[in-house]
């Protein structure tokens, strides 16, 4: 069940400007465009009086056990690490990810024209209206509502008189549906798991060192290992087992050709 209602009244409360606000997406999304399988992952909006930030909810928990070391929670994986920062009422992001073996930041201008639709719905007890836009190589299609006056919406979506409560591309790749929020006593400190991923700070690259680091990557998968010397390991049995990096390598390209699907097609690679 979508907390809409309650969302409603907290937010009637008080100036959505003038505090913290996270807003709670699910994201199904498809990594592999053949496959039939499909992943889920919550996403947080952070909304703060002068920025906006997007993250997993899986690293916003690691980021927790990691700030309360007696913590008995393990860590988890997010399976789609490319996280955003901005000002408020800017298309202006900075992105950051694992290009290669390397934490990286890059900048990007994404300002996005939306067409507003006269089709409206409802979306548990608030009315909705359809938009739609051209971005990153694909078409959207978004559900907002002007009742919750925030021109924003998960990743770097934004820009209608409205929050967007539901986004999803014409495929069906990628489908975004808030799920529920709440109101923060104060801005979540993210510079862990944003600004820098856990401690390592990015290096900030532009698109051509985008496409290189990437298909360093692909080309030595665990160059890091090789040039560590690290060549086996002990198995649940207690045995040591080589690496077999050659069928190592194979595997991990297969892997990283198949789940290459991007949110934004130009980061789609054309591996070599």
């Amino acid at each position: 069940m979508i907390r809409f209602a309650y969302l409603f009244l907290m937010l009637l409360g008080a100036s959505v400007n003038a505090q913290s606000n996270r807003f709670y997406y699910e994201l199904k999304f498809k990594p592999d465009t053949i496959a039939a399988y499909e992943v889920k992952e919550f996403f947080i909006t952070d909304i703060n009086p002068k920025s906006v930030k997007y993250y997993s909810l899986i690293d916003q928990k690691n980021d927790s056990i990691m700030k309360n070391p007696s913590s008995d929670s393990e860590y988890e994986r997010t399976k789609l690490y490319h996280y955003i920062s901005r000002e408020r009422n800017s298309f202006n992001n900075t992105n950051y990810f694992i290009v290669g073996n390397i934490t990286a930041q890059m900048k990007t201008n994404d300002e996005m024209k939306w067409t507003i639709l006269p089709q409206t719905k409802m979306l548990d007890k608030l009315k909705v209206q359809a938009a739609a836009t051209n971005f990153g190589g694909r078409q959207w299609t978004a559900w907002f509502t002007d009742t919750i006056p925030i021109p924003e919406g998960p990743y770097k979506f934004r820009g209608l008189p409205g929050m967007i409560l539901e986004i999803y591309d014409s495929n069906n790749y990628f489908h975004f549906t808030l799920v529920k929020n709440k109101r923060l006593d104060k801005e979540y400190d993210t510079s862990g798991i944003v600004e820098t991923h856990f401690g390592e700070k990015p290096l900030l690259i532009d698109k051509q060192k985008y496409i290189k680091l990437k298909q360093t990557g692909y080309n030595n998968p665990f160059e890091d290992m090789i040039n560590n010397k690290i060549t086996s390991y002990t198995d649940e049995n207690g045995n040591e087992e080589a690496y077999d990096y050659r069928q190592m390598t194979l595997e991990k390209q297969r892997e990283l050709k198949a789940l290459n699907n991007h949110i934004e097609k130009e980061f789609i690679m054309q591996y070599k």
